[in-house]
């Protein structure tokens, strides 16, 4: 009885897959027709429910699913990629140089106020987004907290290279002021109508 519970694990893992091969095939072979087979279809994702069912079976819920998973995507990439159909580049003009940005002319005031809303109005509108999403996810309070904070930063990075790079400061002063009231909106809101 050791003996088997020792081999469940390899053996579960290979039928499984095994079984997700079977199911990928089916699959892309489904979709490879004109008017796909639902036969087809419907076999290749039994066969890889199938495959997610023996991962679980023979490691758990929680492991199996996780290496069903990673064989899943493994299995999925080696099948679409053994379909690859390598063609020779069309040959396109040639620039001599890179795009330049959008013409402006530049002064002080203009610098003071994009750099002013990249950094201020790009920070408040990402601060906000961070705030609403670690208030109104409905997700464990250390997970929104931490997922919130993460956002931040990158929210951040994100709209001050897209203020600076947008040659429209209004569009780019609506468009955060707009996500900055929404997002405060959302994470304030609900505790302001009910006190």
């Amino acid at each position: 009885m050791q003996q088997l519970d020792l081999l469940r694990q390899p053996i579960g893992s290979l039928i499984g897959a095994l079984l997700l091969l079977s199911g990928i095939a089916l699959l892309r072979s489904s979709w490879m027709r004109r008017n796909g087979s639902s036969a087809l279809m419907t076999g290749g994702w039994v066969l890889v429910a199938a495959g997610f069912a023996t991962f679980a079976y023979a490691w758990g819920g929680e492991a199996g699913t996780v290496y069903a998973l990673v064989v899943f995507s493994a299995v999925a990439y080696v099948v679409v990629a053994m379909g690859v159909e390598l063609r020779p580049a069309r040959a396109t003009a040639n620039r001599d140089i890179a795009l330049e940005p959008e013409d402006r002319p530049t002064n002080w005031p203009r610098a003071i106020a994009k750099s002013l809303l990249a950094i201020v109005l790009a920070g408040v509108a990402a601060i906000g987004i961070g705030v609403a999403f670690a208030v109104a996810m409905p997700l464990a309070a250390p997970d929104r907290i931490v997922i919130g904070g993460i956002l931040v930063p990158m929210l951040w990075g994100a709209g001050m290279a897209w203020t600076l790079s947008d040659a429209n400061l209004l569009r780019a002063t609506i468009l955060l002021g707009a996500i900055s009231a929404l997002a405060y909106g959302i994470a304030f809101l609900p505790k302001v109508l009910t006190s």
